[in-house]
């Protein structure tokens, strides 16, 4: 059996596991040898590769699992760390052990101080000398001081030395993971050279507790007279990871392959309509406390404002008398981009060093810029707010997946925001904030209802107008979307009947839901109205009518 050290050379990381690549060489005689890779984690078994190169001739006959058992886990950091949550443990007992002692002599002392009458019929008798009573007393006194102080001190150093193991064992089940024991499997190859000469053996193998999700940096840069801009995307991959080893100067790669749902086709079953049958009475739940939630939200705001310009005057005369070359804005190491069959696979461009201890790790994967349209889009039914908005099309050759996104407009920061899987060449939105410059009205007009000779049939006719106002006090013109509603009847027996829009919505859905676009020039004004009625039974009552 040879033993070889196979460091970890390469991570492919997916959504729910990762693939680890490991390299070693080892120098050997011709004939058949067993060759052990010591101190694996736990792995998927099916999931176990290798292979090899080496002289002329070479052949990998077999590849089998083993597990080595330790007394202690074999990792230098992990044991290190184990061996100080030990001692912090031993420390924590015999701090214990000097508290249950010095209990027992206060416990002592108790007894012996109950038997103070002894003394007195000493006393009494002349058996015992006062001053023999009164040096006791003393050390009585003494005695008890001193160990009462004694006591509080344990008590702190104990209180202090258990929140220090709490700690020490939340980053020692943290460095684990999910690993149960000191145990670690390891994997045993059958090689044959046809002649002597080194071996470099490649195994790789599948691990869960690691995992990849995207984020992004949003950072608008707007025309606000051409109502365009551009959008810097930057695409970070977070990484994490508990698998029980650190990945140590390692190539990563994050792919956007998902292995766990790859074999496995949803089957469709068939659509079934059953009687309905109501369930048994339930007996009555004893009542509860009510569970609180807590919930914050925050509604970002934007004034738009002009980008300020820093300038910094730098003296120069104690460094030399020609001037220094400008700064330049550091580049941002970026991955590179592959296709492996219907995934993509970023591939960071460095070494880089994750340690299993499950907290998230950033990589940067591109920084592209994007071309965005902005409008300015409002619902002055639930509000008189215009929020701007920025229609963005994926221009690069990569997916964004579902992620978290800051948003920046400049170097104002706006948001977050949910980023939806979004394909190449697809538009996403992201809105920015309200604009304060420009300001919406929504106001009725008229509201009546027939009465008397008018009521025909006994049926209320009741007739609605709306007006609403858009004043635009920017500088430079705005593209306005305004969106209202005209009410939808449930009831057969409740009509709504359009009677005027003006201008015509661009879009008017079935559900009537109205839709207008309107660019307003700087001091502009744009304004809607439009007018309908509803008619019912006298007798039946219309829910959710103003």
């Amino acid at each position: 059996m040879n033993d070889i050290t196979a460091a970890i050379t390469a991570v492919t990381v997916y959504s729910d596991r990762a693939l680890i690549t490991r390299q070693g060489k080892i120098s050997l005689e011709a004939g058949e040898h067993e060759i052990r890779v010591n101190n694996l984690p736990q792995f998927l078994r099916d999931s176990l590769r290798a292979s090899g190169r080496g002289p002329a001739g070479t052949r990998i006959l077999n590849v089998d699992i083993t597990t080595a058992f330790y007394p202690r886990p074999p990792e230098e950091d992990f044991a290190h760390l184990q061996k100080e949550l030990e001692d912090l443990q031993q420390q924590h007992r015999l701090l214990q052990a000097r508290q249950e002692a010095l209990q027992d002599r206060r416990q002592w002392l108790r007894s012996l101080g109950e038997q103070s009458r002894d003394f007195a019929r000493g006393l009494a008798r002349g058996q015992i000398k006062a001053q023999d009573c009164g040096e006791f007393f003393s050390f009585m006194s003494t005695q008890a001081t001193e160990d009462a102080e004694a006591a509080l001190q344990l008590e702190t150093q104990l209180q202090q030395l258990q929140l220090e193991i709490d700690a020490k064992q939340r980053e020692y089940y943290q460095r684990r993971g999910d690993d149960t024991g000191t145990d670690r499997q390891a994997a045993v190859i059958l090689v044959e050279l046809a002649s002597a000469g080194e071996l470099e053996v490649e195994i790789s193998y599948l691990v869960r507790n690691a995992s990849w999700y995207p984020q992004y940096d949003i950072r608008v840069h707007m025309d606000e007279q051409e109502n365009k801009g551009q959008v810097e995307l930057t695409y970070i991959g977070m990484v994490q990871q508990s698998t029980g080893e650190n990945w140590d100067q390692v190539e990563l790669a994050l792919s956007t392959a998902r292995p766990s749902q790859a074999a496995v086709l949803p089957e469709l079953q068939p659509w079934y309509l059953k009687e309905y049958n109501p369930p048994p009475p339930r007996p009555l739940a004893v009542p509860g406390a009510a569970p609180m939630f807590a919930s914050a939200s925050a509604s970002p705001t934007m004034h738009m404002r002009a980008k300020s310009t820093i300038n910094s005057d730098m003296d120069l005369q104690s460094l030399a008398d020609s001037p220094m070359p400008a700064p330049i804005e550091a580049e941002v190491a970026t991955a590179t981009v592959e296709r492996s069959g219907t995934a993509l696979v970023f591939r960071v461009g460095r070494s880089i060093d994750i340690p299993s201890d499950n907290s998230p790790h950033k990589t940067t994967i591109s920084r592209d810029d994007l071309p965005g349209n902005f409008d300015y889009v409002s619902a002055p039914a639930l509000e008189t707010n215009a929020h701007v908005r920025a229609t963005v099309t994926n221009t690069t050759e990569r997916i964004l997946l579902d992620g978290q996104a800051s948003i920046f407009l400049d170097a104002e920061y706006v948001g977050t925001t949910k980023l939806a899987f979004t394909a190449v060449r697809e538009e996403f939105k992201i809105f920015l904030g309200i604009d304060d410059s420009l300001k919406i009205k929504r106001e009725p007009i008229e509201r009546s209802v027939d009465k008397g000779n008018l009521l025909q049939g006994d049926i209320r006719r009741s007739t609605y107008a709306y007006k609403i106002t858009i004043h635009n006090y920017a500088t430079g013109p705005r593209k306005v979307v305004i969106k209202d509603h005209i009410p939808v009847p449930q009831h057969e027996r409740i009509k709504v009947k359009i009677q005027s829009i003006t201008p015509q919505p661009v879009e008017h859905t079935k559900l009537e839901l109205l839709t207008w676009e309107q660019l307003l020039p700087a001091n502009g004004e744009y304004t809607i109205e439009y007018r309908f009625i509803v008619e019912h039974p006298q007798n039946l009552r219309v829910v959710g009518l103003p």
